[in-house]
């Protein structure tokens, strides 16, 4: 490792007083989890809280007004762009994706199949623009939304958090987060918010802590037990990348020091694997960098037209992760075939060490967000839109290769046109940059390409810049990067290169440069094709052009020689494997076939040999021998009659040739129609699957809107017994009052009286809901109808002497309000005794 500084800059030292983002994903079961975990928030809370709870769009919302109850947090529903503010919440109106973009929360029109809001949608545009700074949070909820963005997140390394599956009401949503293998936490919603706020607290201070030189021998302890566990070496990792990945790792523990975390992780196999994935997170998109990948296409145009139609193109991917742009360069050459109108065979590599990122990209299923970047046209093209999931297409699909491999210790793919590699050879070392270089160097044809990211550089002594602007290279003639077949490891980079300085070259460079060019030419035209194998048949290493013997299915590769071997060498493969072992040596007879209109017979050979730190390995070469030459047929030594019988099995043998190509034909047609049946099955399947999903997320909606109705119910039901308390307490008062009270609406009609009221003006029950002035109630007022109306027209209180039955009396008017819209909504008449009358 190098000796690289250890300061914190100013900007990492203040980085921890930059805000922090979370993102809240939830569905069905989502309101009442919401609420505990908003309940928990402190108001002091140095983030912003962004909601994405699957709602029906065709009906409002009631979420902002039912959360605002739970917390103190000022809490808005965004229904236009934005810039949110640190200790508040924002929740995503229904119909609408959010996006984050340079710290401004936009509002994107929702597809009409998929969730409404996408969860995944808002956390992979918020790792994208915040970086660390971000926090993913997925709650109850049915489906899978989310574990896309929780990735994105890790990539970005972030935090990620899930309710616990037995206090979530759907489980669905936090359990497929937890299949990717990237959350961090699972608790229930009060425990998360009180997680987060930990973490915010003390994510910087960790950092710090670590920044210091006398860390070294505690990472040498902690890359050994990776190593240990999983045969992977970080060692030769910058210092800033591992410190970062554990210092997060230190802060989700909650571990204040680097000797506590090593003491849980030596102890710890759950921890290691929790590391080792945080280590191994890496970021692709489609045609990153629009610049550069215009160049590259204009690169693979020349490759292309430099290369003949039976030659195929190799190109290797490694650190593919989910697969992106090893898409994107496999449709670059498709548009180079048909711009060129060239049917070059090609076959692309993709490798990575990580197996669930493999195991997305074998799928070749997309997101939205993840294609954002491919242009309309190419997405059409070869892209199969599915509800809102874009397929690759299968013809592209099939010329891409996904295997675990390691760029670092496992041997190299060979005989390359060119390499691309962006973004991964910034989180190596100086020195293992350099071995790196050597493998890429030893990897690629004469004139092969090297494709890397804008802020890497290749070595100028093996390559030298094609397009410099977008960092193409192209391979140096030079022996340099001569090296074993097995590649060294990180730890073991040191030792190598001393033991180089100590050597003394016994030939002038220039010298050294022909012989070994002549050595590799005899090497690449004399030596027959081979494979190495182990013991139990794994393909460990491959010379020369294999793909007439071998093919390379679609999916997850099977790298036993009995996999990829061809059906009709697959016999004499494993009886050669068998006797090799007991024996040390085995061969097989001649197996004859036709090639390019000529005859050739094949010797098959399989040797063991032994290596010190490899052990027991097999050999198997393939050697063709051209049966058209007379002297290697024999014919020209027999006698006539020989040569007759000679030619009598040769029809015999053409005559069961073709009868047994005739039985392959059958089973080939038997097969294609086999294949078509099983084509339609998967369209069938494909649709059902869609149609299913499309119902998923409808349930998902009516469920949302189905839990805020019944929280709304709650609410009314709550309001009515509330009110049916007053109307109860408003009687009694009615009842008991020793006052003659009469309350009418606007249109004078009786809505309550007292009980002295009822008495003294002989009203009944019978009598509410009528007309007053209809009911009989001889006043001494002229214009008593019009007195009321004023009141009510004026809002103002009115008093009026009157006699009713020879008492006189005082007729107060009072108007009185609604509590909503302050409008009048009545009038009440107080029948008062002058000398109880208010002054």
């Amino acid at each position: 490792m190098t000796d690289e500084s250890t300061v914190l800059s100013d900007s990492e030292a203040n980085e921890s007083q930059k805000p922090y983002w979370i993102a809240v994903g939830a569905s069905a079961g989502g309101l009442d989890a919401l609420k505990d975990l908003l309940s928990a928030f402190d108001t002091n809370i140095n983030a912003t809280i962004i909601i994405a709870q699957h709602l029906d769009p065709k009906h409002p919302t009631l979420l902002k007004d039912l959360l605002s109850r739970s917390t103190r947090l000022p809490v808005h529903l965004v229904e236009e762009n934005i810039r949110p503010q640190p200790g508040e919440i924002y929740i995503i109106s229904p119909g609408h994706n959010a996006l984050v973009e340079q710290g401004q929360l936009q509002l994107k029109p929702a597809a009409e199949v998929g969730p409404k809001p996408s969860a995944s949608m808002l956390m992979t545009s918020l790792a994208e623009d915040q970086g660390e700074q971000c926090i993913g949070v997925i709650l109850s909820g049915t489906g899978t939304d989310g574990s896309e963005g929780v990735m994105a997140i890790k990539s970005a390394n972030g935090l990620v958090i899930t309710q616990s599956e037995e206090t979530a009401k759907y489980s669905g949503m936090p359990k497929a987060a937890v299949d990717t293998g990237f959350v961090d936490l699972t608790l229930p919603p009060a425990a998360i918010a009180h997680e987060i706020q930990d973490f915010i607290v003390s994510a910087g201070k960790t950092l710090s802590k670590l920044s210091v030189p006398k860390v070294k021998s505690s990472l040498e302890k902690i890359f050994q037990r990776i190593y240990d566990q999983t045969g992977y070496d970080f060692s030769g990792y910058k210092m800033k990348t591992i410190q970062r990945r554990i210092a997060r790792r230190m802060a989700v523990h909650k571990v204040v020091t680097l000797d506590d975390y090593v003491t849980l992780f030596l102890s710890s196999g759950k921890e290691v694997e929790s590391l080792f994935k945080d280590l191994l997170i890496s970021v692709t998109s489609f045609f990153r960098d629009k610049q550069a990948f215009e160049d590259l296409a204009l690169t693979l145009d020349k490759l292309l037209e430099e290369t003949e139609d039976q030659d195929q193109l190799r190109i290797w991917v490694p650190g593919c992760a989910n697969g992106e742009e090893a898409y994107s360069i496999a449709i670059l050459l498709q548009q180079a075939r048909s711009r060129l109108q060239k049917e070059v065979p090609f076959q692309v590599f993709a490798t990575d060490i990580d197996e669930f990122a493999l195991s997305q990209a074998r799928r070749g299923i997309f997101s939205q967000s993840q294609v954002k970047e491919v242009p309309d046209e190419l997405l059409k093209k070869y892209f199969t839109l599915k509800g809102d999931q874009y397929f690759i297409q299968k013809r592209i699909r099939d010329q891409v290769v996904f295997a675990r491999q390691n760029v670092i210790m496992d041997p190299p793919f060979s005989r390359l046109d060119l390499i691309s590699c962006r973004n991964l050879l910034i989180y190596f070392s100086a020195e293992l940059q350099k071995q790196v270089f050597k493998t890429f160097h030893f990897a690629l044809n004469s004139r092969g390409y090297l494709f890397l990211g804008k802020s890497e550089a290749a070595d100028p002594e093996l390559f030298e810049p094609l397009v410099k602007q977008s960092q193409i290279f192209v391979r140096k003639k030079t022996s340099i990067s001569k090296r074993r077949d097995q590649a060294s490891s990180a730890a073991s980079l040191l030792g190598s290169r001393k033991h180089k300085d100590d050597q003394q070259p016994a030939l002038s460079q220039e010298k050294k440069n022909v012989a070994e060019q002549i050595d590799r030419m005899l090497i690449e035209k004399l030596l027959p094709t081979a494979a190495v194998l182990d013991s139990e048949g794994q393909v460990m290493h491959l010379r020369g052009n294999v793909s007439p013997y071998l093919s390379f299915p679609q999916g997850r590769i099977d790298t036993n020689i009995l996999s990829l071997i061809r059906d009709e060498l697959k016999i004499d493969t494993r009886a050669l494997l068998q006797k090799a072992r007991q024996e040390g040596q085995a061969s097989t007879q001649a197996l004859f076939y036709n090639q390019n209109q000529a005859e050739k017979a094949l010797f098959l050979n399989m040797k063991e040999v032994e290596l010190e730190e490899s052990g027991k390995l097999y050999v198997l070469t393939f050697t063709e021998v051209d049966l058209s030459e007379a002297f290697i047929s024999g014919t020209g030594l027999l006698s006539e009659e020989g040569q007759i019988s000679n030619e009598n099995l040769r029809r015999e043998i053409n005559v069961f040739k073709e009868r047994l190509q005739s039985s392959i034909e059958d089973l080939e047609t038997t097969n294609e129609e086999l294949q078509s049946t099983n084509e339609e099955l998967q369209s069938a399947n494909e649709e059902l699957q869609s149609t299913n999903e499309e119902l998923q997320t409808a349930n998902e909606e009516l469920q949302s809107t189905n839990e805020e109705l019944s929280t709304v119910n709650e609410e009314l039901e709550v309001k009515t017994y509330e009110l049916e308390q007053a109307n109860s307490h408003l009687e009694n008062m009615l009842a008991h009052m020793n006052e003659n009270i009469i309350l009418v609406d606007h249109r004078l009609r009786v809505q309550r009286f007292t009980a002295r009221a009822s008495e003294f003006f002989d009203l009944v029950s019978s009598d509410l809901g009528q007309t007053i002035t209809t009911l009989g109630i001889n006043l001494d007022l002229p214009n008593f109808r019009q007195a009321l109306l004023n009141a009510i027209e004026k809002n103002a209180e009115e008093a009026f002497p009157v006699k009713v039955e020879n008492e006189d009396l005082l007729l107060r008017l009072v108007p009185y309000q609604s509590n909503h819209n302050q409008q009048v909504e009545g009038v009440m008449l107080f029948f008062e005794h002058k000398r109880h009358a208010r002054l």
